[in-house]
């Protein structure tokens, strides 16, 4: 943005008036102190005028604890006014005056779960609207307070940008010496050349009940299947496989030729595990290596979108639960070049 210099102050003074949401919260703070307009104006780099008019604009009734009402400028409501301001101008912004693509945003976002992301992944392809923006352009659109019907805590948790560091664990688990490890897994099931290869994991719930969700994850297309379980048992994570080999149509053993799984106690019975998935191996991962199953971490993080840590799993029913496997299944997925998991294992 161009600077112009105030010869009065010797401080930068914006030739564009606009104000940010940190700008107006400064503007909130200095009016509590009784700071001037003229002395507010100086310290933002903004003109005289548009001070005033911004301080006209956030200004509201409250009511003190003494039931007295008072005439007050509040950050948050200049905010709110501003984009209302700038959804019927379009006031400059990307998003114009696309009032279809806001709702549109703001009902996947708030209502069914998606992040931003995905959110614009869902909007492109279903098409028609006047306006595109990209991913940052709507973080920072959410950042800024300019969406009424959204802000950051109807947002899943944001990446920091920084790569995880892992430490590659070469010895096996001391109660699992019998089972085949993840590293005598075969090339095509590493390189996620075909269709078949599944990770396993188990989604548990509040601490002190016994309920969990068997979460199996495809590693080429990432399509999850969910079973609920009783316990975490050998016995239920056996019963559970064959439930689904009863519910899968076609070829099980076309459709499962390998799991990979941890080393926790219940699925440590690889021969039963074999018997009832009827599929080739079972492999296992290092100790504490839980990114050698990253398509299962992954797809449990948009599982927990609806099921948070610390939720009482004896309140979620099979249908409930299919819901939420139809909504991960058809989520589109930048890995995946914005396909759903249930089209890109059709494509497959």
């Amino acid at each position: 943005m161009g600077l112009m210099i105030d010869t009065n102050t010797g401080r930068s003074k914006s030739k564009h008036q606009h104000f940010t949401e940190t700008d107006r919260y400064k503007i909130e703070g200095y009016k509590q102190i009784k700071m001037s307009h003229r002395k507010i104006a100086i310290e933002l780099g903004k003109s005289h005028s548009a001070v005033n008019k911004e301080v006209k604009r956030g200004m509201v009734t409250q009511r003190t604890t003494e039931l007295i009402d008072v005439y007050v400028y509040k950050a948050d409501y200049a905010q709110m006014k501003a984009y209302e301001v700038g959804r019927n101008k379009g006031a400059g912004l990307k998003i114009g005056n696309d009032h279809a693509l806001v709702a549109f945003l703001e009902k996947k976002i708030r209502e069914e779960k998606f992040s931003p992301d995905g959110a614009l992944a869902a909007a492109r392809k279903q098409g028609g609207f006047k306006n595109m923006i990209c991913t940052k352009t709507l973080y920072t659109y959410i950042d800024n307070g300019l969406f009424l019907g959204i802000s950051n805590k109807n947002l899943p948790v944001k990446k920091d940008g920084k790569k995880r560091k892992y430490n590659k664990v070469s010895k096996v688990a001391l109660n699992n010496i019998k089972g085949k490890s993840i590293e005598e897994r075969p090339k095509e099931v590493n390189d996620r050349k075909e269709l078949g290869h599944w990770e396993i994991d188990l989604v548990v719930g509040k601490k002190g009940t016994r309920p969990a969700i068997m979460t199996l994850v495809e590693r080429k297309s990432r399509k999850s299947l969910y079973v609920l379980i009783k316990n975490k048992t050998q016995k239920e994570v056996i019963a559970a496989l064959k439930k689904l080999n009863k519910l899968v149509v076609g070829d099980f053993s076309r459709v499962f030729k390998t799991i990979t799984a941890d080393n926790g106690s219940e699925f440590l019975n690889f021969e039963e595990m074999k018997s009832a998935a009827n599929i080739g191996e079972i492999y296992y991962a290092h100790p504490y290596s839980s990114w050698e199953r990253g398509s299962n971490e992954n797809g449990n993080k948009l599982l927990r979108r609806f099921i948070p840590k610390g939720t009482n799993l004896h309140n979620i029913t099979e249908d409930e639960l299919q819901r939420y496997e139809d909504w991960v299944n058809n989520y589109p997925r930048k890995i995946l070049n914005y396909m759903t998991a249930n089209e890109a294992y059709a494509a497959a």
